[in-house]
């Protein structure tokens, strides 16, 4: 399996419950988070298929190679899907998360200084995208340990990476 998949189903699923839960929102900063929102919606929509089938074809070839089960996710860097297939949907996501993460903050202290029905909500949703990043900071490994840091350098922000001097 394409070690990105489950983090961007994860993903997937959370950008999804936060639409859903702000839908009847109308507080100005939670509209731009929601516009945010649906451009990774619209990525991941495109990126899965790609991940997917990736992993359909690792395990076609494992299956065909009489390769253990073990083995699959051990696959050479030639079966991975190439950077240049998903470098724009992962630049999606990564750039409107970092856009976004301030106006999620923003929006918490608005919601919190002037009470409404949102006020109840704001845990929920803030920790969902607390979630989000941390899916975003498990793909950074994955896609440095793919395919290194030179490559992916324009495509993940450092401060998804750890670094080491």
């Amino acid at each position: 399996m394409n070690p990105l998949l489950p983090y961007c189903k994860a993903m997937s699923d959370d950008v999804n419950q936060v639409l859903e839960q702000t839908a009847p929102m109308k507080h100005p900063l939670i509209e731009l988070i929601r516009y945010s929102l649906h451009e990774q919606q619209e990525a991941l929509e495109k990126l899965i298929p790609v991940l997917t089938a990736d992993s359909e074809q690792i395990h076609h070839e494992d299956h065909k190679n009489h390769k253990p089960s073990s083995q699959s996710e051990q696959h050479s860097d030639s079966a991975a899907v190439s950077l240049d297939q998903i470098r724009s949907y992962l630049s999606i996501l990564y750039q409107n998360n970092e856009v976004a993460e301030p106006t999620m903050r923003a929006w918490v202290r608005a919601v919190h200084w002037m009470p409404s029905f949102e006020t109840e909500h704001t845990d929920q949703v803030h920790s969902r995208y607390e979630h989000m990043r941390e899916q975003l900071d498990e793909i950074a490994v994955h896609l440095r340990e793919m395919y290194g840091q030179a490559a992916i350098k324009y495509v993940v922000p450092t401060f998804y990476l750890e670094v080491s001097l």
